[in-house]
């Protein structure tokens, strides 16, 4: 089981790198006083989902 854990946390890692670097390519730099690499994954998620409306 642990292994699974891992590799969801890695996936979930690299998903979340990805979703910063299409937010500051967008222009988004901070959220809620926050900057983007700061935010956990579902904030960040909920934000790209949001900018592309």
């Amino acid at each position: 089981m642990g292994i699974l854990y891992e590799k969801i946390t890695f996936t979930q890692e690299l998903k979340k790198q990805i979703m910063i670097r299409q937010l500051l390519d967008a222009g988004i730099r901070e959220h809620d006083g926050k900057h983007v690499s700061e935010l956990d994954y579902y904030t960040l998620q909920w934000l790209l989902a949001t900018m592309k409306l």
